[in-house]
């Protein structure tokens, strides 16, 4: 069997089959750690020294009396922290379903193992500094969602597996892997000093991944949605804005839809990511930071580089823009417009939509202006198909890009329109639907449907924003609710609170853990030589507590009566002032206040 198969019985190619174990016995020994597979016959065995720090396979299990034993499923990679490295190891799995026959499984607990048997070698300093850099790791490990296959290409879509050469198949998955979407790629890099400890590398993936299988009108078929976020220019939703210098963007995510039929596979892909100009809207303790264009000479160059790399891997681009026409989202919006039309690109098509103005008052039916405008190129781009004997039915030439300003919200609802027309196509050509029916004609489909995509919006804006999307009732039930705008508020204070006093830290972790910022072997010698040693200083602290406590009075003020009416009017007044010119003065420093990263970061400032 092969991977790039799409039927468990089909090889479309006959040639090499990368197989990763699913399942080893971890043996922790004083000075070693052994992982073993736990197949029939194996003749690998990985040993790592744990004071040399080396890595070796050896043909026969070593001795292993007396070690700590434990059952693992894959190895995420190896992180260096202050008191050296670490083994990160997968200790638990949940499989969500299968593609192609194969298991796709979503990481559910991991460990991480240091090589330092104690941390008797490590100052005061330094152990409270790597304790927090140990925080930072874990915190990622736990944020939604990682995946992973033993024995299918995960990072690929199906179109790139079917249309590579058949000697791109008899590569190693982590090799021949996508690197834009491979998680663990810097913490794998131990292992890729040769094919024998290469084969013990398990790539994963972060993003969102789901997979039913329906039986409708005698059809059965599997159908789902997988979600992959870019390693580039990864990070939180304010600290992480915009483009970089190589043409990469915030927030690119590759979603594809997925369809296999007893004699057909499909899929369909679209894309998302940041407006690629250089632009920010750092936290400042404002609701809604100000969203600035930042003055540079290379918007354009930046602009030709990430759609030139956009156009080698998935062909013509639709761009279509969902921020506001007016304010600062207007003023991004007409840098956007104004980088498309001077780059006079043939491959690219451009239409700016304003959501909040078109869909006001919950008017949300009118997304058929957008799609009337839309539907004829997307017929044009077309979709992956292909036939159980390996042969192609058609290719899709062309993505939609979607954007809003976070990337989640409004392109999660004009993304799932997308979707849903081209499910309904593939449906009806393939006989499964009748031609006067829809995905709605089927509760269990449509259903699922609707919560497979909201799902999809909630786990991806968890991992960007620290929060669930919002606007996913629409997605859910096709319509807008009084308890989905109560829910919409509650997530809208929850990234307040996590983008302006937590995300700093997020950010550190995401960073350390991709690799942007690798830590010295002497860093925490002296609290000087660590960055992650810097706090707020305590005198801007003054200004929050001051302005709680002048509030408290103003309310208090107002609950208990005073002697005179005048009297009581003096007091509320006094300070309401107070709180008023707190809260200004906060504001003002408001940077100060907010918890920014400290390592390695990819942060444009004005």
């Amino acid at each position: 069997m092969n991977d790039t198969s799409l039927w468990s019985w089909t090889d479309t190619y006959g040639g090499y089959y990368q197989n990763i174990v699913d399942n080893y016995t971890l043996h922790l020994l004083p000075d070693y750690i052994v992982v073993q597979p736990m197949t029939r016959d194996t003749k690998e065995f990985l040993v790592i020294d744990r004071t040399h720090e080396d890595i070796q396979i050896h043909s026969t299990l070593p001795n292993t009396d007396g070690a700590i034993r434990r059952s693992i499923h894959g190895i995420i990679g190896l992180i260096n922290l202050i008191s050296g490295p670490y083994l990160i190891v997968i200790t638990s799995k949940v499989r969500v379903g299968d593609i192609n026959g194969q298991a796709i499984y979503k990481v559910q607990t991991t460990d991480i193992i240091p090589y330092a048997r104690n941390m008797s070698h490590l100052n005061e300093h330094q152990l409270k500094y790597n304790t927090k850099y140990l925080s930072m790791i874990e915190l990622v490990l736990r944020t939604e969602a990682f995946y992973f296959s033993y024995t299918y290409d995960i990072t690929h879509t199906f179109q790139r597996l079917q249309t590579s050469p058949p000697d791109f198949h008899s590569i190693p998955f982590v090799e021949r892997a996508d690197q834009r979407f491979v998680w663990n790629r810097y913490l794998l890099s131990q292992f890729l000093t040769n094919r024998a400890t290469a084969r013990f590398a398990l790539p994963i993936i972060h993003g969102f991944v789901a997979l039913h299988t329906f039986n409708i009108n005698g059809h059965s078929f599997i159908y789902g949605v997988i979600s992959r976020r870019s390693t580039y220019r990864a990070g939180t939703r304010l600290f992480i804005r915009g483009i970089d210098d190589e043409g990469r963007v915030a927030n690119f995510v590759e979603t594809e839809q997925i369809l296999q039929l007893d004699d057909i596979a499909c899929s369909y892909v679209q894309t998302r990511g940041s407006v690629p100009c250089f632009w920010a809207q750092l936290p400042d303790l404002r609701y809604k930071p100000k969203v600035t264009v930042l003055p540079s000479t290379n918007h354009m160059g930046a602009f030709r580089q990430h759609f030139e790399e956009q156009e080698r891997w998935y062909g013509r681009q639709f761009l279509i823009s969902l921020t506001n026409h007016h304010g600062a989202e207007g003023r991004l919006n007409a840098k956007y417009r104004e980088l498309y039309e001077a780059s006079q690109n043939s491959y690219l098509k451009f239409e700016d939509f304003d959501f909040h103005k078109e869909c006001a008052g919950m008017r949300y039916d009118r997304l058929t202006i957008l799609l009337a405008r839309i539907i004829a190129d997307q017929d044009d781009y077309s979709y992956f198909a292909m036939n159980k004997d390996g042969s192609l039915q058609s290719l899709q030439t062309g993505v939609f890009r979607t954007n809003c300003v976070d990337c989640l919200d409004r392109t999660n609802v004009v993304q799932t329109l997308l979707a849903r027309r081209v499910l309904e196509q593939q449906l009806k050509h393939y006989n499964v639907i009748k031609y006067n029916e829809t995905i709605d004609s089927y509760k269990q489909l449509s259903t699922m449907f609707k919560n497979i995509w909201a799902d999809n919006a909630d786990v991806i804006s968890l991992q960007y924003a620290g929060t669930g999307a919002l606007k996913t009732d629409y997605t859910r039930t096709g319509q807008r609710s009084a308890m989905g705008l109560l829910k919409d508020g509650y997530n809208s204070c929850m990234r307040y609170v996590l983008n302006n006093f937590f995300d700093g830290f997020r950010q550190d972790g995401i960073d350390l853990f991709l690799g942007n910022y690798r830590v010295a072997s002497d860093e925490g010698r002296t609290p000087e030589s660590c960055p992650i040693s810097k706090e707020i200083s305590k005198k801007y602290l003054v200004l929050p507590v001051t302005m709680f406590l002048a509030l408290s009075m103003c309310i208090i003020s107002l609950l208990i009566p005073s002697s005179s009416f005048r009297e009581q009017i003096t007091y509320v007044l006094f300070w309401g002032a107070a709180t008023i010119s707190t809260l200004a003065i906060t504001i003002f420093w408001g940077q100060e206040l907010v918890d920014a990263p400290k390592l390695y970061s990819k942060v444009k400032r004005d």
